[in-house]
């Protein structure tokens, strides 16, 4: 790794965008560690070049933040995005200012979320929701990350007739924009289907977990780690099913998948190990 690094790196602005794409191609595969390589070297390069933060660094702060994230690094990435917060308002302006602090806002609210903060998250994730209506089309595809976003907050806190409105909403919008199969289809699907088993709407939630897997398997590949996230959730369905052998197997195949990819020390990990040490 760090002999492809040495190469790509040029001496300019070449450089640090060339590390941004790569970074941004494995974060598409799922390959988060790669991903945090090559954004945390972009970081030291572009620091070493300009002593005050730039739009560059803004960039490189919020990407990182979202990858420390997907590690389970949550200490990092709410540092990352409270460092892009506090210098935004300083390098951007109008638009692309309020575009901006709204991705920070609606990131700081994943954050919370992933540590299950839920009020500390809402807040957030209402905050984002305020700045970019300010400056993004009602049916946008960012309002609809937004909504969906709040959505899964306010599962967390059990309010489901809100959040169910909220991943119609957006589905809606998805839908329109990308047609009948998209990551982000897949992503509002597996909610909706942890949403209606808590509520023991069971054909519902078998539906839509099953629609959710196989959208991610095609969109997204077998070993992409929101694959074990849904294969997680259709196992514990099984489980309050009574399908242990059902279970199992994707208990046993979302574990493959996590350990590989982000490590068995990542809370998701850890969260579907104690899930399939219950079942046995």
């Amino acid at each position: 790794m760090a002999r492809l690094l040495n190469r790509v790196y040029l001496g300019d602005d070449i450089g640090v965008s060339e590390l941004r794409r790569r970074a941004a191609r494995h974060v598409g595969r799922g390959q988060y560690r790669e991903a945090e390589c090559y954004l945390r070297t972009a970081l030291r390069l572009r620091t070493a070049r300009v002593a005050s933060p730039t739009c560059d660094r803004l960039l490189l702060w919020n990407e990182l933040g979202m990858v420390c994230k997907y590690l389970g690094k949550f200490p990092d990435a709410a540092r990352y995005y409270r460092l892009a917060l506090r210098h935004a308002p300083r390098w951007l302006a109008g638009r692309e200012r309020d575009f901006f602090l709204a991705n920070l806002y609606h990131n700081l609210g994943g954050v919370e979320h992933s540590k299950r903060c839920f009020r500390r998250g809402e807040h957030y994730a209402r905050k984002s929701l305020q700045v970019r209506r300010k400056v993004a089309a009602a049916g946008s595809l960012a309002v609809a990350a937004d909504k969906a976003a709040l959505a899964a907050i306010l599962q967390g806190q059990s309010r489901f007739t809100e959040s169910e409105n909220l991943y119609r909403q957006a589905l809606r919008t998805y839908r329109r924009a990308h047609g009948a199969r998209h990551p982000e289809i897949a992503v509002v699907l597996n909610n909706l289907g942890a949403l209606y088993q808590s509520a023991a709407l069971h054909g519902r939630a078998e539906s839509n977990y099953r629609a959710a897997l196989q959208m991610k398997r095609s969109q997204l590949g077998p070993s992409h780690p929101d694959v074990a996230i849904t294969l997680n959730n259709l196992a514990l369905f099984y489980k309050s099913r009574g399908g242990l052998s059902a279970a199992n197997r994707c208990f046993r195949k979302a574990l493959r998948i996590l350990d590989k990819a982000v490590g068995k020390l990542h809370p998701n990990t850890r969260a579907v190990r104690r899930n399939f040490l219950r079942l046995r």
